[in-house]
């Protein structure tokens, strides 16, 4: 009998425990999926959900604030989330809120989160749809993180085969690296250098202390003092020349256009005939009293009277 009783109490015992974790158990996934508190339902079409299902969590700004109550197909290209949402946390969700579809964790489940909006555009009603991001796909990303490591292999192996040029080649560069005469060479081009900087530094001091005819010339302020005089001499002279110049001008100016005797003579084709015809005029005349003084001399009135003279 009192085995029994004592089998039925620890019966009753477990069925209670039981009933208790149960009760837990549902009050704890309520809780967690917002199902004992008073909620709105917001929608958005995704074309690809990647992997979500019902159940996921929603977010907003990393904190939970609902579940996802629904997915269903719509089209070929077009998928309906419902998203059930805390109506506490609705006044902070915008209109203009943007949805998108992101992992929990590197390797965790789908989740849906919310980005926030901007305070002019108002609170979400119930049954509100709000635009989607497309989300980054994690396949996405290996894939352009395999096309980098493939970049870097073919970058890699380019690199080797140029050092092995340069090790075993017979190249510029690897003429540089390698062999010994071009830096024996390069260092008497700069020996050659330094050499050539000391003399210019040598040709620099000596003209800077005024010695021979360029130092004389760059400090000597006697010789610019000359060189200044030749050069108002040489602007006076130029000044003198074409002063010579414009008299010329007006000479050859009052020549051309006056009516003088110069320009008679030059210009006047009646008076050079006239004056040529007075010269032929003077040379007979002088011929005619040439030819009559050697008559008169060869006379014999002349001779008798030179010869009583004696």
């Amino acid at each position: 009998m009192k085995e029994r009783k004592s089998r039925s109490l620890r019966l009753g015992i477990m069925v209670t425990v039981g009933l208790a974790l149960f009760a837990w158990g549902i009050y704890y996934l309520g809780s967690q999926r917002k199902l004992f508190t008073s909620s709105v339902t917001v929608k958005s079409y995704f074309n690809n959900v990647s992997g979500l299902v019902e159940g996921n969590k929603v977010r907003y700004s990393g904190i939970t604030v609902g579940s996802v109550s629904e997915i269903s197909i719509v089209s070929d290209s077009t998928i309906l989330v419902e998203m059930t949402i805390d109506k506490n946390t609705r006044k902070f969700i915008r209109k203009d809120s943007k949805v998108e579809i992101n992992s929990d964790g590197l390797m965790g489940s789908k989740i849906v989160n919310i980005l926030p909006g901007t305070a002019n555009a108002g609170s979400v009603s119930d049954d509100e749809f709000l635009t989607t991001n497309n989300p980054i796909e994690l396949e996405d990303v290996l894939e352009e993180v395999k096309k980098v490591i493939i970049d870097g292999q073919k970058v890699t192996t380019n690199l080797i085969e140029i050092t092995n040029k340069i090790n075993n080649g017979n190249g510029d560069l690897a003429l540089l690296l390698n062999d010994n005469t071009i830096t024996s060479r390069i260092s008497e081009i700069g020996d050659e250098v330094a050499a050539t900087t000391k003399n210019i530094n040598s040709i620099t001091g000596k003209i800077d202390e005024g010695e021979g005819d360029l130092g004389r010339l760059i400090n000597d302020t006697i010789i610019t003092s000359d060189i200044e005089q030749m050069v108002q001499n040489f602007i006076h002279a130029s000044l003198t020349a074409d002063s010579v110049t414009n008299e010329l001008l007006d000479f050859s100016r009052e020549l051309n256009t006056g009516n003088g005797t110069i320009t008679k003579l030059v210009y006047d084709d009646e008076m050079a005939k006239h004056i040529d015809t007075t010269i032929v005029k003077a040379g007979k005349g002088i011929d005619d009293v040439v030819k009559a003084a050697n008559t008169v001399e060869s006379s014999w009135i002349f001779n008798l009277f030179s010869k009583r003279k004696k």
